[in-house]
């Protein structure tokens, strides 16, 4: 029985504890625990104190970089110069810039996938020869082709066709064209007689012109052109180029592409003062229009042709037309089974002695209308194959020639002796006249 009552009490008991709310008891840590969490907190004490220190002595006695070894500072000194140099602008050192793409460029420059590249520019000088005045610059339906225009070192905001100089004398004038949309330079600079010189930068052979026709035509006080590297090979049309260019005394054409070329018509016409061109690089494979190349070139005295390739062309009128110092001329090696029209080519070359065409290829010329007018110290002439069965106009061949006679005319048909006939017909009825003028004279 006590058992039992003993038994009831306990479960009384643990019933009634378990009734009441359960006591929070903390955790219990082991003395190695404790050990560590005192370490923990003694270093970061100590760590305050450190940037306190710091902090303090630094303010009191200024800032000490760290020294660099010699060759480390050149590297660093050199990496900032060419960021600096990308983040102001680079120019085509931006390439061995140490930073991935520049954000802008220098003047001259183009951005192309955050590269530095220089752009199309042109380089010109131009003469004032009074304050104040008032030039054109370029023509002004080029104006929109333009992305920047600097003038004597300043850049101008708003590019003009025409522009105001406070100051006489020379002027140094760069034009920026975007390359991508510019595809023609006809007329460009035409008339503009303040011009003296032009250069066109390395990237000019980039661009895909197609036509240079009158480019300077009539810049009659233009002296220099520089081609600094070669044309662009889409050009097709020069003719009338330097056409009026009274100052030019000398041209270097060797950077001339002229392979795609079709028409060179009047291209040196009226360089009255041109002695020399250099053009050894010519590739006139496709050219079809010659005429009036040389026309009125009066200070020209020889042309080397040694390099000239005429399988294509077609009209060589007018081609020398004018040259009145052109003493001699070979053009033996003139590929002319093409040529329809040579009237006028020789007209006016007034000191050319003796003309051989015996080596040409005539089969298909047609028209030699005053071929050699006004050639007044021409003493020999060889026609050599022209057929005179294909020719349709052959008016006035010798009018003027008055050193020419029959028995120096190498002509392949009676046909053409017939007109050296009239020649001296002509020179007997000039003196007649010239007799009758004396007499009437006498007797008045």
């Amino acid at each position: 029985m006590n058992e039992n009552v003993k038994e009831d009490t306990v479960l009384k008991q643990s019933s009634k504890y378990s009734q009441m709310p359960i006591e929070y008891r903390p955790p219990r840590y082991s003395s190695s625990d404790i050990l560590i969490i005192i370490f923990t907190i003694v270093l970061f004490i100590i760590f305050i104190f450190v940037i306190v220190y710091m902090l303090f002595t630094n303010k009191n006695k200024g800032f000490q970089p760290i020294e660099l070894h010699p060759n480390e500072k050149k590297d660093n000194q050199t990496q900032q110069q060419n960021t600096n140099l990308c983040d102001i602008g680079a120019n085509e050192k931006c390439a061995s810039c140490k930073i991935k793409e520049c954000a802008s460029c220098n003047i001259g420059y183009k951005l192309e996938k955050g590269k530095c590249v220089p752009n199309f520019t042109l380089k010109a000088v131009y003469q004032t020869s009074n304050k104040n005045e008032i030039i054109p610059l370029i023509n002004e339906i080029y104006i929109p082709y333009i992305s920047e225009m600097i003038i004597d070192n300043q850049k101008i905001e708003k590019p003009s066709c025409i522009h105001v100089f406070q100051d006489e004398g020379e002027h140094i004038i760069e034009i920026l064209f975007n390359k991508e949309e510019l595809i023609s330079m006809k007329m460009m600079l035409h008339g503009i007689n303040n011009l003296m010189s032009v250069a066109f930068t390395s990237k000019f052979s980039e661009l895909n012109i197609i036509n240079m026709k009158g480019i300077f035509s009539n810049c009659q006080n233009l002296k220099n052109v520089e081609f600094q590297a070669p044309m662009p090979s889409t050009i097709k049309d020069f003719s009338f180029m330097f056409d009026g260019c009274k100052s030019i005394t000398e041209l270097n054409l060797n950077n001339f592409n002229t392979k795609n070329a079709i028409d060179l018509s009047y291209m040196f016409s009226k360089c009255s003062s041109l002695k020399s061109i250099q053009f050894n690089s010519f590739n006139n494979n496709n050219v079809i229009d010659m005429s009036g190349l040389f026309y009125e070139c009066t200070a020209l005295t020889s042309i080397d042709f040694s390099k000239f390739n005429t399988k294509n062309v077609q009209s060589m009128i007018y081609m020398f037309a004018g040259c009145s110092s052109l003493q001699n001329i070979n053009i033996n090696s003139f590929e002319t089974s093409n040529v329809k029209d040579i009237s006028y080519m020789f007209k006016d070359c007034t000191k050319l002695t003796n003309i051989d065409l015996s080596k040409l290829n005539t089969q298909n010329i047609t028209n030699i209308n005053g071929l050699f007018k006004g050639c007044s110290s021409l003493t020999s002439v060889n026609m050599g194959k022209l057929e005179p069965q294909n020719i349709k106009n052959d008016d006035k061949i010798y009018e003027g020639c008055v050193k020419l006679s029959n028995s120096t005319i190498k002509s392949m048909s009676d046909s053409h002796s017939n007109k050296t006939d009239k020649i001296e017909k002509n020179k007997e009825k000039d003196i007649k006249h010239k007799i009758k003028g004396k007499r009437k004279s006498k007797k008045m």
